[in-house]
């Protein structure tokens, strides 16, 4: 499911919103099972936002919405929010006698919120913040002892690598 999903963000079609509806609720339970609290809130949050995104790039369709760059000021400001959300979260997490790893738990976590909203959004970045997001989640799945799923994370950093690529080249060709 979030493999048809992320190759269908990487080519702009609209149907993969329903891919990531349908993994990320699937992401919910099996990171209950593991306790590892920030990432359910975390897929809970992709569902909720599946449903956006659905919406938001269907208004037109698959691509009308224009792919959008942000300024540097604005990428200074996305950082301070996924600073921000990662030392809140890893506070939050601390609560918890259960929770492990909460700092990698709420890094994850809070840049996943911030690049998943930027993908709603369109903008070109999503993939650049994506690629950081994913790196340090494949490190933390790896502590958890979930392999299989730190190397399907390998995968979704390729698969953002070649996102970014992608969307940078429509990107360019829309201002020609």
């Amino acid at each position: 499911g979030n493999l048809a999903y992320t190759v269908l963000m990487l080519l702009e079609k609209r149907v993969g919103w329903l891919f990531g509806i349908v993994a990320s609720a699937l992401g919910v339970w099996l990171f209950w099972e593991q306790e590892v609290f920030a990432q359910v809130g975390l897929n809970a949050f992709y569902v909720a936002m599946g449903f956006y995104g659905w919406w938001n790039w269907g208004r037109g369709g698959d691509r009308d919405l224009p792919i959008t760059r942000a300024s540097w000021r604005r990428h200074g400001l996305f950082v301070v929010l996924g600073a921000g959300g990662t030392l809140l979260l890893a506070w939050v997490l601390g609560l918890f006698p259960e929770a492990r790893f909460v700092g990698l738990d709420g890094f994850v976590t809070a840049f996943s919120l911030l690049a998943t909203w930027l993908l709603a959004r369109k903008y070109l970045a999503n993939w650049a913040y994506w690629i950081v997001a994913d790196v340090v989640a494949v490190y933390l799945y790896l502590r958890l002892g979930l392999n299989w799923y730190a190397g399907l994370y390998v995968v979704y950093v390729g698969l953002s690598v070649s996102g970014l690529v992608r969307w940078q080249r429509q990107w360019q060709a829309r201002q020609a």
